[in-house]
């Protein structure tokens, strides 16, 4: 018994401290006629919810581009009060661009966390 619960306890602090990453997922081209929100949506979806339920009190997001050089979007993501007794919240800062064919393609996106105890703030490192 004791070696299995060494080996467990060995296995869980040898994972790595990172957070699961969509960044694998990269670069992620929506559909034709859609706008950059809903291929961003679309690339999160599974984070955002599922079968109508949802675990955040607040979700805020928010476009930023030119009408001049309507290529080029940076969309964030923010989703706070997470029923999770160490992160706040998910922050995902997204960089889209139009592609030759007219659709909107993820090409960068960088998560921070908030946590409920220890650092101030937003931060790359997962909340412990």
């Amino acid at each position: 018994m004791r070696k299995w619960i060494g080996a467990l306890l060995g296995c869980m602090l040898a994972a790595p401290a990172a957070a699961y990453s969509d960044e694998a997922r990269l670069p992620f081209t929506g559909q034709a006629d859609q706008l950059p929100v809903q291929v961003v949506v679309d690339f999160l979806g599974h984070r955002l919810g599922a079968d109508g339920r949802f675990e955040y009190a607040t979700l805020k997001i928010e476009q930023h581009s030119r009408p001049e050089a309507f290529e080029h979007a940076r969309i964030t993501v923010v989703r706070e009060g997470l029923l999770d007794d160490s992160v706040h919240g998910n922050r995902w800062r997204f960089d889209v661009n139009r592609t030759a064919d007219g659709r909107w393609r993820i090409d960068t996106l960088r998560e921070d966390f908030s946590c409920r105890r220890g650092r101030a703030g937003w931060g790359v490192q997962p909340c412990r």
